[in-house]
């Protein structure tokens, strides 16, 4: 008689479980599952994870909590579970004295991927479920222009994903603002002789300049200081947070230039990090987004004189984030995270979380709404949590009572149907994915976290990094002024530093303005014009009969736009892939016109030559679709060019989108299209 019992000493430890694997029962049999004892320690939750396989679970001992995604359901003994092939789930053991035990058994069903792959995410052309967005970026410090480095991070990727969503009937809106009170405004400012708010000022009014030139369409842009929602939620986010105890008072060490005799952090201060060893000013390493205290740099300077500081204790008030790894946990399973920002709060969750300190003595910024703090200021990442309910105040407010934002920074935060998205360059990863949400459920523990994280690493000019202090740049608006922004704007998302860094240069823009743009695509759709009204006298025909060749292409058109609309959406945000898949619409749409030209002169194929043409058009059409969100000012001349009174409009991605090209409309497809390259 073949018989196994569970045996501790065959147990191997996986995914945080320790596991007795039965089948495939070597030397015996090998069905088509496999199969194991499991055995989950008290208080322990299984790795976060996801695979190919469908997977049951059958308890028979203890109880958990199995939750996949945001669904999460309490299983007891004689409770069964299924999940679907890439279900991210996890298993917590709710016992504080008691194993965990249960039967697992899974196995590989192709059949299954695509349900489970898609969960959740709408096919083309179906409405999506949530019915708001508030999408939001890191707020620009208003110390300088903006460069070309900024605007293909987050504010270009934020603006194609808004104007995504809204051609997916989304009520979506960008909003973003200035970091007016961050301490670098102050020391720009006295480098040019200004004070602080004179030279945020100065530099907010050239960065909305700089926005608006680059098309980037936010529904508002609101200055702090002159928000009339602004610094009171920030003092009483503050406030509430001390009420609760959820920030302490605490004495320690900080660094202290005796020659300026004055206390440093962010900007005052540089070294090399404490976790990387990468060169630092401030608090966060750009290399490796970790945070310090700034009295453990490495090598600390005083960057307004040289000098090594020394260190004075300080009394401070400090949010201790250590106590909200539990909390943060539970984010990570179900907000959708870039790999690189997925593999930093891992880390930092197995390293443990560093406390913060979130008041600063400084005489620029919010001050601190109790006494015994008159010479402080509170910390601008702190700040930076109710900012966000400020701008849902600043949305309500354009959209009035009938707009959705009626109840102010809840409808963002707290509506079944709303959802925030935030994108942010990697290096203020650690405020965006570890202490903003921890405030904000320190604040409310009812409040919804945004739903996506959308990091970029950093865009270098000519392969070296953008700099200020060096004039080593091009400004945003220089380029826009002399470039059509059409192409400005397909460049940047077409080289966007997504997940690693990417590179600017002149030559490289040139040449694919010039071959993609100016011979690929307007080259087609030029040449399509001519030969249409050659044949059809430039009227969109009726479609007639269908050859295999036709039938592919019209499916080839469905499936680049999924791929495109995969690249719009989060998880898989990816302007890069969008472009591509652009390019990739217009190759096979010549690949197509080229074989369709055999037909021209036999007679008896007019019928197939309509069809032809209608693809085509059709092509154009979903060209003109796709390149929305990047290149709106292109779309909209592409499709009045098609006949249509007008671009692209909000729901123009949902239903019927492979819907013809009227017939009979009449085509001007040799104007300008992208105005400066024919």
């Amino acid at each position: 008689m073949l018989v196994r019992h569970l045996d501790p000493e065959t147990f191997v430890h996986a995914y945080n479980v320790d596991l007795q694997m039965l089948y495939p029962w070597e030397g015996v049999v090998s069905p088509p599952f496999g199969a194991a004892w499991a055995v989950l320690a008290p208080g322990e939750s299984t790795k976060p994870h996801a695979h190919q396989e469908c997977e049951t679970f059958f308890v028979l001992r203890g109880r958990g909590r199995m939750a996949i995604g945001a669904e999460s359901s309490v299983l007891e003994p004689g409770s069964v579970t299924f999940h679907r092939p890439f279900d991210n789930h996890v298993l917590t053991n709710l016992s504080e004295s008691e194993d965990l035990v249960f039967l697992t058994v899974y196995w590989e069903d192709r059949g299954q991927w695509s349900e489970g792959e898609t969960a959740g995410e709408a096919a083309a052309g179906d409405a999506p479920a949530v019915k708001r967005v508030m999408v939001t970026a890191a707020p620009p410090t208003p110390n300088g222009d903006l460069h070309l480095g900024h605007l293909a991070g987050p504010y270009l990727s934020a603006d194609v994903h808004t104007r995504f969503l809204r051609l997916r009937g989304v009520d979506a809106r960008f909003v973003c603002g200035t970091d007016d009170n961050s301490i670098y405004v102050k020391a720009q400012g006295q480098s040019m002789g200004l004070g602080p708010e004179a030279a945020a000022d100065h530099f907010a009014d050239a960065i909305t300049e700089t926005l608006e030139a680059a098309g980037i369409d936010l529904a508002v842009f609101p200055r702090p200081n002159a928000s009339p929602y602004h610094r009171q939620l920030v003092q009483e986010f503050f406030s509430r947070l001390y009420e609760r105890g959820e920030l302490e008072e605490r004495e320690a060490p900080a660094p202290y230039c005796e020659t300026c005799e004055s206390y440093l952090f962010e900007s005052h201060i540089g070294g090399r990090c404490p976790y990387c060893d990468g060169g630092v000013v401030g608090n966060t390493c750009e290399d490796c987004g970790r945070v310090n205290d700034a009295v453990n740099l490495a090598d600390a300077t005083c960057t307004a004189c040289g000098s090594k500081p020394t260190t004075r204790p300080y009394r401070r008030l400090i949010f201790p984030l250590s106590r909200h790894a539990a909390v943060l946990r539970e984010h990570y399973r179900s907000v959708s995270l870039t790999p690189r920002l997925h593999a930093l709060v891992e880390s930092l969750l197995a390293d443990g979380l560093p406390d913060v300190a979130v008041t600063h003595p400084a005489d620029w910024g919010i001050e601190v709404p109790l006494p015994g703090y008159e010479d402080q200021r509170i910390y601008v990442w702190l700040e930076m949590a109710p900012r966000y309910f400020a701008y849902a105040r600043h949305l309500q407010d354009l959209t009035g009572p009938d707009g959705g934002w009626q109840d102010g920074w809840r409808s963002a935060f707290k509506a079944d149907d709303a959802r925030v998205v935030q994108f942010f360059g990697f290096d203020n990863s650690f405020y965006y994915a570890a202490l903003l949400p921890a405030l904000w459920k320190a604040f409310d523990p009812e409040i919804r976290l945004p739903s996506a994280l959308v990091t970029n690493e950093f865009y270098r000019l000519d392969g070296l990094k953008f700099s200020t202090s060096r004039d080593h740049r091009i400004l945003g608006r220089d380029l826009v002024g002399q470039e059509p922004l059409d192409a400005v704007r397909f460049f940047l998302a077409h080289t966007c530093p997504e997940r690693q860094e990417t590179n600017f240069t002149l030559d490289t823009f040139h040449a694919l303005e010039n071959g993609e743009l100016r011979e690929g695509w307007l080259g087609w759709l030029h040449d399509l014009d001519r030969r249409l009204e050659d044949a059809q006298g430039g009227e969109v025909p009726a479609t007639g009969d269908w050859t295999s060749e036709h039938r592919r292409f019209y499916h080839r058109l469905q499936a680049l736009l999924g791929e495109a609309q995969e690249a719009y959406q989060v998880p898989g945000f990816s302007p890069q892939r969008a472009t591509r898949t652009m390019a990739e619409l217009v190759r096979e749409a010549r690949r197509f016109a080229a074989g369709e030209r055999h037909w021209r002169g036999v007679s008896t194929r007019g019928e197939e030559q309509r069809t032809a043409f209608a693809l085509e058009l059709l092509a154009a059409k979903v060209l003109g679709l796709m390149a929305a969100p990047v290149m709106p000012g292109f779309a909209e001349r592409l499709w009045r060019g098609l006949g249509y009174a007008a671009g692209p409009g909000d729901g123009a991605w949902t239903g019927e989108v492979l819907e013809w090209v009227p017939a009979g409309a009449v085509v001007h497809l040799r104007g300008d299209l992208i105005p400066g390259l024919g």
